[in-house]
């Protein structure tokens, strides 16, 4: 099921290309524990797996968060030393908060799973091929946004742990640790204590990141179905000119226009936004903070020649900026194609078209004046030009910093 959908020969069935479309949504949810409340055929069993992932994902983040930032707020003094942890903990809980307002709208998000799958099985072959070459952009920028997150989050573990030992005033070796607090409650250097909170904040970097591309793949699976019913819609169109020499004639005509405005009524009650709404609002101030920090760190490292962490940091820096950016290109995507609805109308020889057909098209073209958007909170809309902003406000931000940690 791994190849492309133009690999995949026609089956007859809706099955397989729905399949690979939430494929990889599939593999991400379950790993979080969320596809069994987004899915129609639920087992007892399924019911139980989902809810010990869920509570040990928690339980994994607090695991970390909450030590270090009792560490930050009795041990740290200094406004420089506080911003030290301030990256690390805001990285996590903000995926945090991700992850529980995924789960808040798992029920929308069960009736997008429903509706891709109505629609597949409602296609035609030739509907479901047009479909497949939209889809396969969301397996791309989800396979894409996975390469930047994980490799990025194994190197900073790596160097975590490849991170030289030190030996105290006790002679006594210290092993680094991901994050610090811990001794507030035990030993952490002792075996097998390091080893188990070694792991566990391993265990919380590989949910943080599968959180990360999981919100990714839901936005780009989602633009991309609704982009192939944008395609499938204009192929309707195309047909429309067929009836050019015999519009009055053709009852056939009738339908296909029908056929036409329920598509675009559904595209339009699509709720895509409202999947994504508090998810890209998190991620809008969590990036513009972060990549704020990230940068200040990049430049105070190459300042201190600190290699290792100019690397580290400056890979993280990158796939944050990804991910934003993936977040705006995702939605320019989706604001182009609901437009481009309208143009598609306009461009077919509707001028010989009898006048009670006329008045149907034209209330697709006034409704491509309000085209589906993603929105972060319903505030911001995410575009390309929204990427250039969030951009700018990070290095006003990161201006400030300077200023304060000076």
């Amino acid at each position: 099921m791994s190849r492309k959908f133009s690999e995949l020969s026609f089956p007859g069935k809706y099955q397989t290309y729905s399949h690979c479309e939430l494929q990889y949504t599939q593999w991400l949810l379950t790993a979080l524990g969320v596809w069994p409340m987004v899915s129609k055929n639920v087992t007892p069993k399924a019911k139980v797996s989902s809810f010990l992932s869920v509570c040990l994902i928690l339980f994994a983040i607090a695991f970390t968060v909450v030590p270090c930032i009792m560490f930050v707020t009795l041990r740290m003094t200094s406004m420089r030393s506080r911003l030290v942890f301030f990256g690390p903990l805001g990285f996590r809980i903000t995926n945090l908060l991700k992850y529980l307002f995924m789960i808040y709208r798992a029920n929308i998000l069960k009736v997008c799973v429903s509706r891709i799958e109505a629609d597949w099985s409602a296609a035609t072959e030739k509907d479901q091929v047009v479909m497949a070459r939209s889809a396969e952009l969301g397996r791309k920028l989800t396979r894409l946004c996975a390469f930047f997150m994980y490799g990025s989050g194994i190197f900073f573990h790596a160097m975590t742990f490849l991170r030289p030992r030190r030996v105290d005033a006790f002679n006594v070796t210290i092993r680094p640790h991901i994050l610090p607090g811990y001794d507030l409650f035990v030993n952490p250097q002792v075996t097998p204590t390091y080893e188990i909170i070694f792991g566990i904040n391993c265990l919380c970097g590989a949910a943080i990141y599968t959180i990360v591309i999981a919100t990714c793949n839901l936005a780009a699976v989602f633009v991309g179905h609704v982009s192939g019913q944008v395609q499938v819609i204009r192929l309707k169109l195309l047909n429309l000119e067929e009836y050019e020499q015999n519009f009055e004639k053709n009852e056939d005509i009738r339908k296909d226009i029908a056929y036409i405005v329920r598509c675009h009524v559904k595209m339009l009650r699509y709720n895509v936004r409202d999947v994504l709404r508090e998810i890209c609002l998190v991620e809008v101030v969590h990036s513009t903070t972060v990549i704020c920090w990230l940068e200040f760190f990049v430049l105070t490292g190459w300042k201190n020649s600190e290699v290792i962490f100019i690397v580290t940091y400056f890979l993280l820096l990158v796939s944050l900026t990804f991910n934003i950016f993936m977040f705006c290109y995702i939605g320019e995507i989706l604001k182009n194609q609901c437009a481009s609805m309208g143009h598609m109308t306009y461009m077919i020889n509707w001028h010989n078209m009898p006048k009670e057909n006329i008045s149907s098209l034209s209330l697709i073209i006034a409704m491509a004046r309000y085209p589906c958007t993603i929105t972060a909170g319903g505030m911001m809309e995410l575009t390309i030009r929204s990427f250039g902003h969030v951009m700018k406000t990070s290095l006003g931000y990161f201006q400030m910093l300077r200023t304060v940690a000076a």
